[in-house]
């Protein structure tokens, strides 16, 4: 059986067909699919380049995201770049041409230092007079590279020599230190310094930056009161030889460690009162203001003894105290003594002295 399309609907559908043969060869192109696009790690961050004695510190952060802000888990490596130039008068130099210095591993650096995500890198291969700048850049283990830190720029200019015969006197919670600047030589020698900066360590030979000063010191003393007593502590100075930031430092001091110590004795008890009864007296005195009180010592004599001897083998924690050993009739001179918690127990000079006779 045939089936005879009206003639309206035959007309219509070669239309459609025709309308559908047009769109299907735009639907996609014939081929391999395309991998996904991949990203390499994030730019490196806090890159910095600080003039150490005969060297430079090169410092940065290592990063942890790629550039889409993805987590960074494949870092291989860092290269770090360095450009070489002499300063031209008016200080226009030539652009600069970067050349790879050193390749540092991302982990256990063989040739770099790292604490938690700071890396530090000592160039040690520079000459006094020039300009040194520094990019770096992060490498995946696809090989894939991060764009270039920004600049990091060292001026090696002449720097002044460390100061000589530092000293440090240990006290209550405080380090006094004293030195002086290195005596004056002859023509070409290093420049004198503008200034001074400390350093405080609680290990030997490791100090890191910023000085514990705020700004560089003009004279040749510094007093530290953060420190803590019974503790040791390390230092060293660095004669500073520019005006402002980034701070161009010589070499260490000799270095030199103090043990503060509490050896100040409380101020003496003040207020004290003799209230005498039928057989004892009663004492009570003013707290002293000092913090670290740990108590009293009470001390009496009889008239006419003149060496007052102490009635309490332990210290009294508050500032009352009752003494139930007197005899009638006989006058008594009391006074008592405030000691602090230090080591060394520090015992404060005699309040002064109230007489009482029992009736």
């Amino acid at each position: 059986m045939r089936i005879r399309l009206h003639p309206r609907v035959a007309l219509a559908v070669p239309a459609g067909l025709v309308v559908l043969g047009l769109l299907l060869p735009g639907c996609g192109r014939r081929g391999a699919p395309l991998p996904p696009r991949t990203f390499g790690p994030a730019a490196v961050t806090n890159l910095q380049a600080t003039p150490r004695g005969t060297d430079i510190l090169v410092t940065w952060t290592r990063p942890n995201r790629n550039e889409d802000g993805s987590p960074l888990t494949n870092l291989l490596e860092f290269r770090l770049s360095r450009a070489v130039s002499v300063p031209a008068a008016g200080g226009d130099e030539a652009r600069p041409v970067f050349v790879v210095l050193a390749t540092v591993r991302a982990d256990r650096p063989d040739n770099a230092t790292v604490q938690g995500a700071a890396y530090a890198y000592r160039d040690e291969t520079v000459s006094a007079g020039l300009v040194y700048r520094y990019q770096v850049q992060a490498v995946d283990r696809r090989g894939q590279a991060s764009p270039p830190s920004a600049e990091a720029i060292a001026d090696l200019a002449p720097i002044p020599a460390p100061p000589v015969n530092l000293q440090a006197t240990g006290k209550d919670g405080v380090v006094e230190l004293e030195w002086k600047a290195a005596p004056a030589a002859g023509q070409g020698a290093a420049p004198p310094a503008r200034g001074y900066n400390v350093y405080r360590s609680l290990q030997p030979g490791t100090y890191d930056a910023p000085p514990i000063n705020a700004r560089p010191l003009s004279e040749t003393t510094f007093r530290d009161a953060g420190v803590s007593n019974d503790v040791t502590y390390y230092y060293v100075v660095r004669s500073v030889g520019t005006d402002r930031p980034p701070w161009r430092e010589s070499a260490d001091s000799v270095e030199v460690s103090v043990y503060p110590q509490d050896f100040v004795a409380p101020a003496p008890p003040r207020g004290l009162i003799a209230i005498p009864d039928q057989a004892a007296v009663a004492l009570t005195w003013d707290a002293n203001i000092e913090p670290d009180i740990l108590g009293y010592f009470v001390y009496r004599r009889e008239l006419p003894q003149v060496l007052p001897v102490r009635l309490t083998e332990t210290l009294v924690p508050g500032t009352t105290f009752t003494d139930r050993g007197p005899r009638s009739g006989v006058t008594y001179v009391y006074s008592i003594t405030a000691v602090d918690r230090s080591p060394h127990r520090n015992e404060s000079a005699p309040s002064a002295e109230v007489e009482v006779t029992l009736p």
